[in-house]
């Protein structure tokens, strides 16, 4: 199943117990092969944070992960730099804190071309300038 992270009903059994790849909406044009390796065997929902607010993404995945879909695990893929698509990092993160709930999650980036595994500790610190300053 593909489609839009904001269309998707939160209860839909297509997340159910599945592993679920929330992605940058431009990565499949503009780098179809770090997609379909990514995209294998996962359900893919869609993300782009210019034009969806980061806060309605959070809401949207804290009611699946905690109420109704329940994802087996999370992968999040987007372009490293982007200062629109490392939001897709932190609603993750974000909507697992306020679920409370225990998802695996791997976050990834396209670095030059290359696909580069972070640490959620990274994503997390990246947060807080301060402590990257430090």
């Amino acid at each position: 199943m593909s489609g839009r992270l904001a269309e998707t009903n939160a209860g839909s059994r297509l997340v159910q117990g599945r592993d679920v790849l929330i992605y940058g909406s431009c990565i499949p044009a503009e780098h179809p092969e770090a997609f379909r390796e990514a995209s294998m065997e996962r359900t893919t929902l869609s993300a782009c944070l210019e034009a969806e607010h980061m806060n309605m993404l959070v809401y949207k995945l804290a009611y699946m992960f905690k109420l109704k879909a329940h994802p087996t695990s999370v992968t999040v893929l987007t372009i490293d730099g982007s200062p629109h698509c490392v939001q897709l990092h932190y609603a993750v993160q974000e909507a697992l804190r306020i679920s409370g709930t225990e998802i695996p999650v791997v976050h990834l980036v396209i670095a030059d071309g290359k696909v580069v595994e972070v640490s959620p500790e990274a994503v997390k610190k990246s947060r807080w300038l301060s402590k990257i300053e430090t």
